[in-house]
């Protein structure tokens, strides 16, 4: 099946693409943080040093979303969906 990787002990993978949050969180928060100190025009060293928090804070956040994420994409064990199956035939 697409989407989803099979090794030998007919234990399905769900193949989710959780390295790109942390970086996308960060580039996100970054984007709105620059055109948020746009607006209000903040100094260049207060813009830098609010958008390196920013970038940091939101790494950090989607490195634990992306720990969580993980933790959920465990290993689903299939057998037993095709042994009650094999009963009501």
């Amino acid at each position: 099946m697409e989407g989803e990787k099979t090794n030998n002990n007919n234990t399905k993978l769900n193949d989710l693409n959780t390295k790109v949050l942390p970086p996308l969180l960060m580039l996100i928060a970054g984007i709105i943080s620059f055109v948020i100190c746009l607006i209000f025009s903040y100094e260049l060293k207060s813009m830098l040093l609010v958008m390196f928090i920013s970038m940091l804070v939101f790494a950090i956040i989607g490195t634990v979303i992306k720990s969580i994420v993980d933790r959920f994409n465990m290993r689903m064990d299939y057998d037993d969906l095709f042994d009650d199956d094999e009963d009501m035939k």
